[in-house]
């Protein structure tokens, strides 16, 4: 009978716990949140979370405010996130860079990206473009990789970071077409050095490039995508170019750090899949040529622990290095 009875107050603290708990999240937000974004002003991550700080506001959910924290490829700012209170108040947009390979070239940042973060949603998927600058005598892929074939050594290749997007797809396309090219890191945009012929090639975001192909200073190749883009109906995609291979794919997600409440992560990302499906931000998304996707929270879980073994036998197989 005393044995019962200890089961039943045990039983019963649980529930009071259980319930304290949900009447604890139950006004969540209540102060402004911040969204940390690893990456410059201006830069895509950057644009995302600004327009779903904004659709949060206009539909009443909370007030954000965005960060900027770049460094380290993109692992700086997560990094941070994750060492923050989880409660819901601080979170990150975080990329394919930060949660699927920089934890092979970055492990003293993010070594453990499922055990440190909470995954919230997959946002957007955006392809990257193969572009040269206008003086580079080329126009297809077919043709740049002769053109390297024959003067090895010679043509280059930018990045925006070792375990980018830009890098995969350049790192890929050595690989696949055999190509002795020079890798050239950057910390900023390298846009302009490869318009103006300091650099040859770069695998560059699709959201990035407008204005470089309107007025001619860079001219698209390729697209490393499954399909070719709205915007750019002309231009082939790597399959299309003989190089199925180079088919990196740029996404962003939304992630908080490792224990937040799964009330608190199930509220936003159902706040985040409706701003995504406010046809102003995805008409946005589409003119960046970015696809929306507001993935589950497992969904998005299950992706990372997908990806990670990949791209850790890439880094290594590839030997790159944190720039």
């Amino acid at each position: 009978m005393t044995q019962a009875l200890g089961l039943f107050r045990q039983l019963a603290f649980g529930v009071f716990v259980w319930t304290l708990s949900l009447t604890a999240h139950a006004g969540y937000p209540e102060r402004p949140i911040q969204i940390v974004v690893p990456f410059a002003a201006g830069s895509p991550p950057d644009v995302l979370a600004r327009l779903l700080a904004e659709a949060w506001k206009r539909s009443g959910f909370a007030d954000a405010i965005v960060v900027n924290q770049p460094g380290a490829g993109g692992s700086l700012g997560v990094a941070q996130v994750a060492k923050a209170a989880a409660d819901g108040y601080t979170l990150a947009i975080a990329g394919d860079a930060a949660l699927v390979v920089n934890p092979s070239l970055y492990p003293n940042l993010l070594a453990a990206p499922l055990q440190q973060l909470a995954p919230v949603s997959q946002l957007v998927v955006t392809p990257t473009v193969l572009v040269v600058g206008q003086d580079i005598a080329v126009r297809s892929v077919a043709e740049l990789v002769q053109l390297a074939q024959r003067e090895p050594g010679r043509l280059s290749f930018a990045s925006a970071g070792a375990g980018t997007s830009s890098r995969r797809n350049g790192e890929l396309l050595r690989a696949v077409a055999k190509l002795d090219m020079i890798h050239v890191p950057y910390k900023a945009s390298p846009l302009l050095d490869v318009a103006q012929g300091r650099v040859t090639m770069f695998f560059a975001n699709a959201a990035t490039i407008a204005p470089f192909l309107a007025d001619g200073r860079l001219r698209p190749l390729a697209v490393a995508a499954r399909e070719r883009l709205p915007g750019l109906p002309d231009v082939p995609t790597m399959a299309e170019a003989g190089y199925a291979q180079v088919d990196s794919l740029a996404w962003f997600g939304l992630v908080a750090p490792a224990g937040t409440p799964a009330d608190v992560v199930a509220k936003l990302q159902a706040e985040s899949a409706a701003a995504l499906r406010d046809p102003a931000i995805a008409q946005r998304l589409d003119a960046l040529g970015g696809k929306a996707v507001g993935s589950t929270p497992e969904a998005f879980r299950a992706l990372i622990a997908q990806e990670l073994p990949r791209w850790q036998t890439f880094v290594r197989e590839a030997g790159i290095q944190a720039d």
